[in-house]
């Protein structure tokens, strides 16, 4: 096993799709406080369109989460994608 480790870019998208629900809060919370430890204005949240339980739990993440000042449906370009939530933190 190779015991090197590879630092990682910080990135400002989280796909949920491969994981479960229980998980996605937690998930959601430590993905909010790490693009805000990295400097990024804000990230995107990519929870799939299906059901809607997955697009309601991070909806209501990040309305609890006090990093964040604003969200909504779809990307910057594209408003209609309601598959994925892109949000702004506060600076």
């Amino acid at each position: 096993m190779n015991e090197e480790i590879h630092p990682l870019e910080p990135s400002d998208e989280l796909d949920l799709h491969n994981f479960n629900p229980s998980d996605a809060k937690e998930l959601i919370e430590e993905f909010i406080w790490s693009c805000k430890q990295s400097g990024l204005p804000g990230g995107c949240v990519i929870h799939g369109k299906g059901t809607g339980s997955m697009r309601e739990l991070t909806h209501a993440q990040l309305k609890a989460n006090k990093l964040v000042r604003s969200f909504h449906l779809g990307g910057s370009g594209n408003t209609q994608n309601w598959g994925k939530t892109t949000f702004e933190l506060i600076n």
